[in-house]
């Protein structure tokens, strides 16, 4: 449990890191450009604590539990980029079915964010937890 609870931290410390330069950096350019007329201001904090919060508890189930249980933080990368595909590209393909305004660039490059993110942030969380950081 102990162990569940530091892999648990350590990858929403490093999701929540990455992911504050990324959003400011690379997916609110290209939303601002597109959407910036839906976007809230301020940010909802609330509902965006209880996803991060979600979304890094499935991470550990379908990921970062099981590579863990094989000392495999390669294993996590993978599977975490996969997710990490699956679940933005779930946001991003509706969006772009859906909303009129909603670009191919905003697919692509949120898209790409989600997978890199969930894999490293996997990765991160396995490697720490197995010792095999270095």
């Amino acid at each position: 449990m102990t162990q569940t609870l530091i892999l648990y931290l350590v990858t929403v410390v490093v999701f929540l890191g990455l992911d504050v330069i990324g959003i400011n950096l690379l997916i609110r350019p290209v939303f601002d450009r597109h959407v910036g007329h839906l976007l809230a201001s301020p940010l909802r904090l609330g509902p965006a604590a209880v996803f991060y919060m979600a979304y890094v508890a499935g991470l550990l189930w379908f990921v970062s539990c099981p590579a863990l249980k094989d000392s495999a933080p390669l294993q996590a990368l993978v599977g975490g980029m996969i997710l990490g595909f699956l679940c933005y590209g779930t946001y991003e393909m509706t969006n772009y079915a859906t909303l009129a305004d909603w670009s191919p660039q905003q697919v692509v490059v949120d898209l790409i964010w989600g997978a890199l993110l969930t894999g490293v942030s996997a990765w991160a969380g396995v490697a720490a937890v197995s010792g095999k950081l270095a």
